[in-house]
């Protein structure tokens, strides 16, 4: 328990983009940033623009602030002393590299197994690589609860299997997997995890040293700064890998991954989230510093109190109802996200968008680019779900509100 929490009021002040009365509820599609990221930015473009790896002052700095920014990433994915962070454009691009890499030690017969709750971006790049003889394995859901099973991966594996592709949670269902169990599974038959935490990483502390896995990757847009994504990797793992950068880079290791410049700008803007993640732990990071890793996780910690409150709100009201289907945990709060999907028996999904969007509140339809989770559950792709997601920074009224104008829709 945090002892000097700042109230929700105290928190909702740090996002300049909340003062507008507007209900952001589809945070699972991307975040709102705090006023201390956005400054940082402009003061970046004002003060220090430049390329960095010359000797003048700016440049200088830009050097300082790329090695700044990928040793906070790798404090929130919390494996600083065992990784290594690649930053690049997004998790899609940085997916679509690794699984490129690997593409060049794979062989025909080896195979992969990739959770059918993942995000498009993290499946569609590693189902390629069945046109050059990798057979691909499908760690299915549950086709009621969307829900994937820690037995059924088991089954999956053996001593062909040289990776697992997973989510730690699925941004339809918002589903917790215990990535340590999954770990064990693949370490039981010498296989390679990569985890996709983009949908977690807004909600929950990482721990990649402690789970054991040997990837995992977020995205920064989704984590209360700008678009960037950042995927960590074991230092062995990079070094088995040849990258695609150019020959004069060493072709071994992490700085090989990262194609053309990176966005100094954004790297500069989520180094100070650091000093919003020290505002919830009642601890002062200066601007520019790299927050210690207590400090991040005692931020998520509260995050995750206020979220609790959040999901009781809105499984309260959706279990009031006997015409939604809603996927994940509907029983208790515990075991998930704020990340609610549904869809009614009457009432297409896009229709229900429209109206509650016309009452100054952000939530979204759709597929979310996890169709194949639609497809397993019954659902159409299109028009898909309805989508609720809130972060840390909502506040219960919001999600009462929400309900609210829900309950309308549905009983129109």
């Amino acid at each position: 328990m945090i002892q000097t929490a700042p109230s929700i009021e105290a928190i909702r002040a740090q996002f300049p983009s909340l003062a507008s009365g507007f209900a952001f509820l589809e945070n699972a599609g991307g975040s709102q940033v705090p006023g201390v990221v956005i400054d940082e930015i402009s003061r970046f473009y004002r003060e220090d623009y430049a390329q960095k790896g010359a000797s003048y002052g700016a440049s200088v700095r830009c050097g300082e602030l790329v090695e700044k920014c990928k040793l906070f990433m790798s404090r929130i994915f919390g494996g600083e002393a065992t990784g290594e962070v690649v930053v690049g454009q997004s998790a899609t691009a940085l997916f679509n590299m690794l699984a490129g890499a690997y593409r060049q030690i794979l062989k025909p017969g080896d195979e992969i197994v990739i959770s059918v709750s993942n995000h498009e971006s993290h499946i569609g790049c590693w189902e390629r690589l069945s046109e050059f003889g990798v057979v691909i394995r499908w760690w299915g859901v549950d086709p009621v609860t969307g829900l994937s099973s820690l037995d059924d991966l088991a089954g999956l594996v053996n001593e062909r299997t040289k990776l697992i592709c997973f989510t730690q949670t699925c941004n339809l269902v918002g589903d917790i997997v215990d990535a340590k169990a999954v770990v064990k599974i693949a370490q039981s038959v010498g296989a390679v995890t990569v985890l996709d935490s983009v949908a977690s990483a807004s909600h929950q502390s990482l721990a990649v040293e402690e789970w054991g896995v040997d990837f995992c990757c977020f995205s920064a847009y989704k984590v209360y700064g700008p678009h960037m994504g950042a995927l960590w990797g074991k230092h062995e793992r990079w070094a088995e890998l040849t990258g695609p950068n150019h020959q004069q880079l060493p072709k071994k290791g992490a700085v090989n991954f990262e194609l053309g410049c990176l966005s100094y700008e954004g790297m500069a803007g989520f180094l100070d989230l650091g000093r919003y993640f020290g505002f919830l732990a009642d601890v002062e990071v200066g601007s520019g510093e790299v927050a210690p890793r207590e400090v991040i996780v005692k931020a998520y910690a509260l995050m995750g109190e206020l979220e609790r409150g959040l999901s009781e709100t809105m499984l309260g009201w959706l279990n009031s109802r006997t015409d939604l289907r809603v996927l994940g945990v509907t029983d208790t709060a515990v075991g998930r996200h704020p990340t609610f999907s549904f869809v009614h028996d009457r009432l297409g999904s896009g229709e229900i968008e429209r109206r509650v969007n016309e009452q100054a509140i952000g939530i979204k339809y759709g597929h979310m680019y996890a169709w194949r989770v639609c497809e397993a559950v019954g659902i159409p792709v299109e028009p898909g779900v309805v989508r609720v997601s809130a972060v840390h920074y909502n506040s219960v009224e919001e999600i009462q509100r929400v309900c609210s104008v829900l309950e309308g829709v549905l009983n129109s």
